[in-house]
């Protein structure tokens, strides 16, 4: 136990910070401060992205489904004018007969 207990002693040890230590965490500080501004999203948190992606998706899904919906409504209209025109075609044919 007395290895362990002088070997955390040694990791716990406070020590003298190397040369231009603090300059140097400043100057990043800084760095990082001036890109800030330009992150505007960096202050929502990420649940409501996730909201808001989700909400999204759901409102594309349903575009993406109207849309499916009218485009084959607008088949089924072409199709029933087809038919229309073929039993009128048939009726002529038959009456020319």
């Amino acid at each position: 136990m007395d290895r362990l207990e002088e070997a955390l002693r040694d990791a716990l040890r406070r020590k003298q910070a190397p040369e231009g230590f603090a300059a140097r965490v400043l100057a990043r500080q800084a760095a990082a401060g001036r890109w800030e501004r330009f992150r505007f999203w960096s202050g929502i948190p990420s649940w409501r992205w996730a909201g808001a992606v989700a909400l999204t998706l759901v409102l594309l899904a349903g575009i993406q489904y109207r849309g499916e919906q009218r485009r084959r409504a607008e088949g089924e209209a072409a199709k029933e004018q087809v038919m229309t025109a073929l039993r009128i075609t048939a009726g002529k044919l038959d009456y020319t007969r």
